[in-house]
């Protein structure tokens, strides 16, 4: 090492050592309020599961009860590049300061500090980890009734402490997302231009916007059993990154996806939508969560058509998803 400089291998890879981890860590905590000068780390870092946008290392420090959470920007794929996903970090880092001292009623991690190479802009944060079990794999009514619950008690944030978070109404939530397609996408596919020309006329009036976590997968939702009951256990609510203030029927369109089972339940949406209400949540229909999940599906058809004009192609290709595009419109239009 020379300069003080942590000696992390090449920044898009994933070649990163486990010592120069560990030194960073270290670097990083020591600069930080509450932690002293002298920082030691207690057993090895885990690698957890990634997402798409971060590198996940578990730790603990000697003599403090709170495992913590490193979480690296990754970089290693071109379409990770940009200041986006370092803008949306620190908007993340600012969001979990705030739920801190609101009152949610749900576990999220806090925020240490950010996470520097040198003194230029943050590669990553630590945050403290959360106790229990991701809900990713259980796939039952359960399942979808704590991921309403979670979404109607997010929804009932204020928003006016949130004034970091991108922000529209919900009729402004809808139109933009359109705006942002290619009109060539509608040359291409005529049914990209009738599911556009569907959605304009749905779109929501300007009410209800909220608070929206932007990613309430089963795998952001940490259930801690072994605390309390199966009936009613504490769910903690982590990965923040994509929160913003818009249209609840947003959050649920994430989660369904327009699959026809949701979190492996048969009519998974309709179960969605009606566990969300009985949870208290914004006024949302099933027709407005169609919209969404029909625009997720226009963005996928989207990507997919462009990923398959390059010499080498990966993933679904776009007949793919215009099929899925058209049994999602069949249902939704009725």
């Amino acid at each position: 090492m020379s300069g003080g400089r942590v000696a992390i291998m090449d920044r898009r890879s994933h070649r990163r050592s486990y010592s120069d981890l560990r030194h960073l860590i270290q670097r990083s905590l020591e600069g930080c309020s509450g932690f002293g000068s002298r920082i030691e780390l207690d057993g090895k870092l885990d690698r957890m599961a990634e997402g798409l946008w971060h590198e996940n290392y578990w730790f603990r420090v000697r003599a403090r009860p709170d495992a913590y959470i490193l979480r690296l920007l990754d970089e290693s794929e071109d379409w990770q590049q940009g200041p986006e996903p370092r803008d949306r970090l620190i908007r993340e880092a600012e969001t979990l300061q705030v739920l801190e001292k609101c009152d949610f009623g749900h576990p999220t991690p806090n925020f240490i500090c950010f996470v520097r190479y040198d003194e230029s802009e943050p590669i990553g944060m630590i945050e403290t980890g959360l106790p229990g079990y991701s809900l990713y794999g259980h796939e039952d009514r359960s399942t979808l009734r704590l991921v309403s619950r979670v979404a109607a008690n997010v929804h009932r944030l204020t928003a006016q402490e949130f004034p970091h978070l991108p922000s529209s109404s919900r009729t402004e939530h809808v139109k933009s997302q359109l705006a942002e397609f290619e009109e060539d996408l509608y040359v291409e596919f005529p049914l990209a231009r009738e599911v556009r020309d569907w959605i304009a006329a749905q779109v929501p009036a300007d009410d209800h916007s909220c608070v929206l976590h932007g990613d309430l997968l089963p795998q952001n939702l940490l259930c801690d059993w072994p605390t309390a009951g199966v009936e009613d256990p504490p769910v903690g609510v982590v990965d923040w990154e994509m929160a913003r203030i818009g249209d609840p029927a947003y959050d649920l369109a994430i989660v369904s996806r327009g699959n026809r089972k949701v979190c492996g339940v048969k009519d998974g949406l309709k179960i969605l939508v009606e566990e969300y209400l009985e949870s208290g949540g914004q006024p949302v229909s099933l027709t407005e969560v169609r919209v969404h999940e029909l625009i997720l599906i226009l963005r996928w058809l989207e990507e997919a058509w462009h990923e398959y004009q390059k010499p080498v192609t990966r993933g679904h290709g776009p007949d793919f998803y215009e099929d899925k595009l058209q049994s999602l419109f069949r249902r939704a239009a009725g």
